[in-house]
């Protein structure tokens, strides 16, 4: 009986564990575009929200709490906005992105901690499964 009831809970307890918004899937596809939004760098080590749909032209401002972020958008996509470096704490930093596409950006001091800004409504189709281009994943296997 006791086994009957520790299983199932520990199997739930793995598979939401599992789920976590510093690895977005995909942006909001049916969220309509707006023209200003604030992104969260949490405590938790996450983006919040870690998905926007912002209109072409929109800002964003990203607000660092009480531990230390940055923002970077690897692999410079054209039309990116200046990267947000160094330990930023209890500050906010607006960033406007004039140009339609799709903006992936990490925080270099967190490698797992990352998010996706979709700009004029163009669809995204970033694989979200592997890791940051500049961060090795280290494979434990023998």
């Amino acid at each position: 009986m006791f086994r009957s009831i520790i299983v199932p809970l520990t199997i739930i307890s793995i598979v939401s564990g599992c789920s976590t918004s510093t690895n977005p899937s995909t942006a909001p596809s049916n969220t309509p575009p707006v023209s200003s939004a604030q992104v969260n760098a949490t405590p938790s080590i996450a983006f919040t929200p870690a998905n926007i749909s912002l209109t072409t032209g929109g800002t964003v401002t990203f607000a660092f709490g009480s531990v230390p972020h940055n923002v970077f958008f690897d692999n410079d996509p054209a039309g990116a906005p200046a990267t947000i470096d160094g330990a930023n704490a209890n500050v906010a930093v607006q960033r406007t992105f004039p140009v339609a596409g799709v903006y992936n950006y990490y925080c270099h001091i967190h490698p797992g901690m990352r998010g996706t800004i979709v700009v004029g409504g163009v669809a995204d189709t970033t694989d979200h499964s592997s890791p940051p281009v500049g961060y090795q994943r280290i494979d434990d296997r023998p």
